[in-house]
Formats: structure tokens, sequence, C-alpha cells
């Protein structure tokens, strides 16, 4: 045990967890820390069923991936140093991406020193021979990897399944030392891509013109990142016609200001307006409001603009429906002129798509702007609430405010600027239900509810 000895368990249960679900809304969360670690290992030792239904759950959410993989390599750890079994099974059914035995490796070196126990290097076997293919090679093998493949496979020589892989794995070897020679007949895909290399710079343009440009790219495995690189950064109309079939919606809500710029043909501009405004293509996706005001803001007054405006009520089903009373304070101040992480958004602007969103999904919101007045906002739909709010300017108190406005809620949400966040903390009075949110994203619609979870040690598995 590294520390935490005296944590007790319901503590470490709901630390652990709360670190999980700030790291839903917080990319620097996400990097895990020795506290993390301490905790882990701490409930691997004493409350194994808790942690080992926690990382299936970790696992439907990408942005914990990080998180979850340090936590498997704890879990796993603490099981060999108590001389348990089970620990490849655990190991390999963590595994999910070709880009994870590498991740978990470098995590276990880094932790625990270079001597990986058999269990562990075994397990890892297991899951490259089920996710080390052409495609992984293609989209997962680069230099900027914490361990190349080959590295893994020296690390763990796993045994091929079949003549192909084995040819995958040789070639992952030659890459690492430079030693390539040609790829083999087997691998097709790999071949298709060193083709497409082939093309000199000046008529790769011309080539995605063609009618089985679409093809070409999904048999050389080439998504838009790779064919922007590949066409040296100078995508054109033709170039996003050819990758769009690959494009997640949340690529194509990304883009529609490149597509616009670089003359996206109208065949395929109206394939987009289709799935924008598709309310299984939003839920599957799990944009939020957020993402798609900024696509408004990105391409005002477009042909996109009537599908993004049906889009943003359809993406409320992916903001959480925050049950009891919710008090939502939203800085309109001078300080919140400035832009936000979401770009082309300003903060104020985020702010009130945040709290529009969430007053149209809770049960009994009072939604609350402050800044040159401070009034309430009436809510509706979101887009006519977003055009309730007054203009911005002026200047507030923000714990002030929220001791003006807070009346026996059950939660309280403040959505300001950094530099009034610690003032604003420090009014509230709703212990454990409060949420001082200074950079709106995607990420806080799930972090909010799973923040109070952790505070209630009511889990979600």
């Amino acid at each position: 045990m590294r520390a935490g000895t005296t944590t007790s368990l319901d503590t470490a249960r709901k630390e652990v967890f709360l670190l999980v679900a700030r790291a839903l809304a917080d990319v620097e969360a996400r990097i895990p820390t020795d506290r993390f670690a301490d905790l882990v290992e701490r409930l691997a030792t004493a409350d194994d069923p808790w942690l080992t239904r926690l990382l299936p759950w970790m696992a439907r959410h990408a942005s914990l991936d990080r998180l979850r993989l340090a936590a498997t390599a704890e879990l796993v750890h603490a099981r060999l140093e108590a001389g348990q079994k089970g620990t490849r099974r655990i190991i390999d059914r963590a595994l999910r991406r070709a880009d994870e035995p590498g991740e978990l490796l470098h995590y276990w070196l880094t932790q625990f020193g270079r001597a990986v126990p058999k269990p562990v290097k075994r397990g890892v076997a297991d899951a490259v021979v089920r996710l080390y293919d052409e495609r992984a090679l293609a989209t997962y093998d680069s230099p900027g990897a914490v361990l190349r493949f080959a590295d893994v496979l020296a690390l763990t020589h796993p045994v091929t399944h079949d003549a192909v892989q084995a040819d995958v794995f040789r070639h992952a070897v030659a890459r690492r030392r430079g030693t390539v020679r040609g790829i083999p007949e087997s691998l097709v895909l790999l071949r298709a891509r060193r083709s497409m290399y082939w093309v000199p710079a000046e008529r790769r343009a011309l080539l995605l013109e063609r009618p089985d440009a679409a093809d070409r790219l999904s048999r050389a495995a080439m998504p838009w990142p790779t064919v922007e690189r590949w066409l040296l950064g100078r995508m054109t109309g033709p170039a996003w016609a050819a990758v769009l079939p690959a494009m997640p919606y949340r690529d194509r809500l990304a883009h529609l200001a490149d597509f616009e710029r670089d003359g996206l043909p109208e065949e395929s501009a109206r394939q987009v307006v289709r799935e924008l405004a598709e309310p299984s293509s939003v839920i599957r996706a799990g944009v939020s409001p957020l993402e798609i005001f900024a696509a408004l803001r990105a391409v005002p007054d477009s042909r996109w603009t009537r599908a993004l405006r049906a889009a943003v009520e359809l993406s409320a089903v992916n903001v959480p429906a925050l049950p009891g009373r919710t008090l939502v304070l939203v800085d309109r101040t001078d300080l919140m002129a400035g832009p936000a992480e979401c770009a082309p958004l300003t903060r104020a602007e985020a702010a009130a798509v945040f709290g529009a969103a969430l007053a149209a999904r809770g049960a009994s919101v009072d939604l609350v702007e402050f800044g040159t007045a401070q009034r309430r906002v009436p809510a509706g739909p979101i887009r006519e609430t977003v055009d309730r709010f007054g203009p911005v300017g002026g200047r507030a108190d923000a714990a002030a405010v929220v001791r003006r406005w807070l009346d026996d809620h059950d939660r309280i949400v403040v959505l300001t600027h950094p530099d009034a966040a610690a003032q604003a903390a420090q009014a509230v009075t709703v212990p454990g239900h409060e949420h001082v949110i200074t950079e709106p994203s995607c990420g806080w619609f799930a972090a909010i509810p799973h923040v109070e979870m952790a505070r209630t040690a009511n889990w979600p598995f």
C-alpha cells in the first residue's frame, strides 16, 4: 500500500467515483494521479467486487479510458500481491482497442517496474491476438504511441492465430526497426494504402474526384485526418465528399464551415443535411446543444441552418433530466465576453446554451441571469430560451447573487468566469449538490449527475 491506509472504504469509494465523474468533463482529471492509484489499490484489496463493477461502467465512456486502464493495472497488481488468480482474464477483457495493450503496459512499467508478471503478459498477449490486425496497425502504430506494436510483441510474445496475423506481426517489427523491404501479399489493406502514397502529391486531389474515390479510401483505411495529411493539408470539396461516408456525426458537425469553404458538392451536402436532423443520428452520436450551437455560429445563414435548428431541440435528449428543484445562475457580466473553449461561442453564449438546456430538461429549474441586471429567464425550447437572455455587460458579486436566489433548492449550478468561481463556491449552501462550472462542455452534462452519485454513494452500476 503506497498511501491512504486510513481512508475508510465508504470514503474511498466516494472519492474514486468523484474523480472518475469529474474526468467526464475535465481533460486534466483524466490523467491518473498518485491519489487515484492509492485509492484504487485500497479498494482492490478491500472491496474487489465494487471495483470490478466500476470498470465495465467506465468502459462505456471513452473519455475515461486512461483512468480505466490505470485502475485495471492497480486491481491486477493488488490481486497478484495477494496471490489471487484470474488476473489474465481481467487484463484480456479490459483491453478493447488496439492502442490499449501498449497503454496498459506503459502504465505497468512506469508504476511497478520492468518485471512484468506472466499473468499480465499472457492477458495482454490474449488481447493482442484479438485486436492486432492490418487496420489496427495502420491506425494505432504511430511513432507517437507510448509503446509501439513491436514493443508490445517483444514484451508479451503472443501466438498468432493465422498466417495473415503472423505477417502483421512481422511487418510491425520491421516498421519499428526501420527494416521494411516490402509489404507481404497477404496485407491487402496496407498495400492499398502504400499505393495511395505512391501517387504524386500534385495528382492526389484529382484522384479523389473519381467515382470510386470513397471505396479506395475505405480499402486503404484512410479516414479524413489521414486524407488531409495525404493531401498536404489542402482538402477540397471532392475530398470531403470521398471521406464523408466514414465521418462520424460529430466530425461532420465540426467541419461544416470547411465544407462551405472547400465547396462540398450539392449531393453530398444534401446527405449531410438529412443526417444532421435525423433523430436517431443525433441520439446515437450523443451530441449536445453546445456542439450544435457552435456549428450554427460557425455557419450562420447557410444551407445547414434549418437542419441545425432542428438538431438543437433533438439534442436535448442527451442532456440529463435533473430531478428536484435546480437553480441555474448564468453569468452575463463583462468577464463573459471572451471566447469559450467550445469555439466559436463566447463564454456568455456557452453558459446561456448550457443553462437553457438544463432548464429544458430538468424537473423544476429556476434559470437566472446576472450582469447588468438580475432576473429570471423564462424557460422553453432551447433556442427560444437562449434568445431571451439580455446583453452581456456590467459587473456582479457572484456570492451575493448566490445568496439572493438560493431558496431551498436541491442543487445549484453556477455558470461563471474562473475569476468569480471561488467567490461563488464559498456562498453555496447545498452540500454535495453544488456545481460551479467555468468552461461549459458536453462532458459537464454527463458529469453533473455522476458527481452527485459520488457524493451520495448512489452508484450507476
